[in-house]
């Protein structure tokens, strides 16, 4: 999924996307600059609009669905 993440944060142009996981929080990813992948291993960090962050690993996250959904952690 790490593979699928990075594909939708280099589209061009981006579309919005929400990062579902295990847990079944969802992440709504409105723009490029809203996540990232870690560099030194398979996970990903969400800024949320609080401005505090969540580090997701790629084995919990099990959906990218496109469009965006409810609010930041919410599930």
């Amino acid at each position: 999924m790490i593979g699928d993440t990075r594909h939708h944060l280099e589209a061009g142009p981006f579309e919005p996307f929400v990062i579902v996981t295990s847990s079944g929080h969802r992440y709504p990813i409105a723009s490029a600059g809203h996540a990232g992948i870690h560099p030194r291993g398979p996970r990903v960090v969400i800024w949320l609009d609080d401005e505090s962050s969540v580090t997701v690993s790629g084995l919990h996250i099990v959906a990218i669905e496109k469009g965006a959904s409810k609010k930041n952690g919410e599930g």
